[in-house]
């Protein structure tokens, strides 16, 4: 058996919980208290890192009698924020205790904010446990140096979990009595930049009763911010046109596509806030007024993809077509300037094969006269 100090996320015990898959009444520990050192967040991350200061006391966690699949989870967790245990003294009102602590040697990433497991709580709780838990069923599956390149898609993809679940808006659709949904089994059958789940899970039916068992997989996706640019002096429209996988892999002799601008949402970002950067990356747009159009599943039957639909009005009179992208993403962009008429006459006769670009020119052809654009 094992001992050791938690001093940062793992003293979140719905973490502690997901990390050792047990509950928390089964984990022995104690508050405990590291002298002469301080914890602080890391540069531009959401964890904390420790470093010997002296006068200095680090709160935290004293876990006694941790198994060896404990420890080999700890280690599975661990990996990817490149700690490794060392051996110190903690102070708790049953003495001192020889522990160890997962420790970062390079002081390099230490911010000068002090860390506050509170502030994490509110701020990244919802989001990390998530993208822990997905990690996590990653266990005895795969060596994590393998996984660690891909573990910020788990947080990407966490993210728009928690955006899904902080929006309390009343919908359309009322759903079957308490709209419960079990889950009687699942895995995670691919966990890269996008993730396959296969799961087993029963619903309420809408006569009240309980479905049998079905057996789904789930594609799990990040939500994407969409902007359609609009002049609506000049009535042009910009599209952009780049390779997509979707359309080669399905056999399409030509899979380059039309389609309005549009990138996946980063951690900690607002679909506003991607919108305008993604306005920026790909078309160079950086005066552009950003007016919501719509949002939703565009294949709700198997997918998590949601889109954040935007109409950019901006002034398109002095732009001309160009190539645009981030080349360290694979980008490969040409931008495209043409009347929106044009543009309708790609969806009228069906030339328009990319249905969010569908949806938005309607949508844009039933207000582009209304008050919305003016």
């Amino acid at each position: 058996m094992s001992a050791m100090f938690f001093y940062g996320t793992l003293c979140d015990l719905e973490l502690l919980e997901i990390v050792l898959d047990r509950s928390r009444d089964t984990i022995e520990m104690y508050p405990a208290r590291l002298m002469d050192h301080g914890a602080y967040w890391a540069k531009t991350q959401n964890y904390p890192v420790i470093i010997p200061e002296i006068g200095r006391v680090t709160q935290g966690l004293y876990v006694p009698n941790l198994s060896d699949i404990d420890i080999k989870r700890l280690d599975f967790y661990e990996s990817g924020f490149v700690y490794e245990p060392e051996t110190v003294r903690v102070h708790t009102d049953l003495g001192e205790h020889e522990v160890l602590v997962y420790y970062c040697h390079d002081q390099s990433v230490v911010s000068d904010r002090p860390w506050n497991l509170a502030d994490w709580q509110t701020s990244w709780g919802i989001t990390i446990r998530r993208a822990i838990r997905e990690l996590m069923d990653q266990f005895g599956k795969i060596d994590p140096q393998d996984f660690d390149r891909w573990y910020p898609f788990c947080e990407y993809r966490a993210h728009a979990w928690a955006i899904a679940q902080a929006d309390d808006r009343e919908r359309a659709e009322n759903g079957p009595g308490d709209c419960a949904v079990e889950i009687l089994a699942h895995d995670s059958a691919y966990t890269k930049f996008y993730a396959l789940k296969d799961v087993t899970l029963r619903h309420r039916r809408f006569d009240g009763s309980m479905s049998e068992p079905l057996d789904r997989a789930l594609f799990v996706s990040r939500d994407a911010a969409m902007v359609l640019p609009f002049d609506p002096v000049g009535d042009r429209i910009l599209l952009v046109e780049q390779f997509r996988m979707g359309p080669w892999g399905r056999g399409d002799r030509l899979p380059w596509m039309y389609e309005p601008i549009a990138g996946m949402i980063d951690l900690g970002e607002t679909p506003i806030e991607a919108a305008e950067r993604e306005a920026k990356e790909e078309a160079g747009l950086t005066d552009v007024v950003l007016k919501p159009m719509f949002e939703g599943y565009p294949s709700p039957g198997a997918s998590t993809s949601y889109f954040h639909f935007f109409l950019g009005l901006c002034d398109l009179s002095g732009y001309d077509d160009g190539i645009g992208g981030l080349q360290n993403e694979g980008e490969d962009i040409r931008t495209h300037i043409m009347s929106f008429d044009a543009a309708m006459d790609l969806v009228m006769t069906g030339q328009c094969r990319v249905l969010p670009l569908t949806t938005a020119l309607l949508w844009l052809a039933q207000y582009r006269n209304h008050d919305l654009v003016s």
